[in-house]
């Protein structure tokens, strides 16, 4: 029988400092949206706006609330 992993003195997962990884976490995906903001992938979306209209180029949306979502990928993952 395997012994089970130590976990950390500060009571945490194994593999590290949750916090730690949450600010790494946010500190990457600010990165990724505003690397879609300048390549133009980014609008900020007015409540009125129906995403069906927007050009193909833009593939993520910020609605007025913070939120960002990934749009116009509904088909399936493969083609078969």
């Amino acid at each position: 029988m395997s012994p089970e992993p130590q976990r950390p003195a500060n009571g945490g997962s194994p593999g590290g400092n949750n916090e730690t990884r949450s600010e790494e976490y946010a500190k990457e995906a600010r990165l990724f949206y505003e690397q879609l903001e300048q390549s133009g992938q980014l609008i900020d979306l007015d409540p009125d706006t129906d995403t069906a209209t927007l050009p193909p180029h833009i593939t993520h949306v910020r609605y007025p609330d913070g939120t960002v979502k990934r749009i116009g990928f509904n088909g399936p993952p493969y083609s078969v």
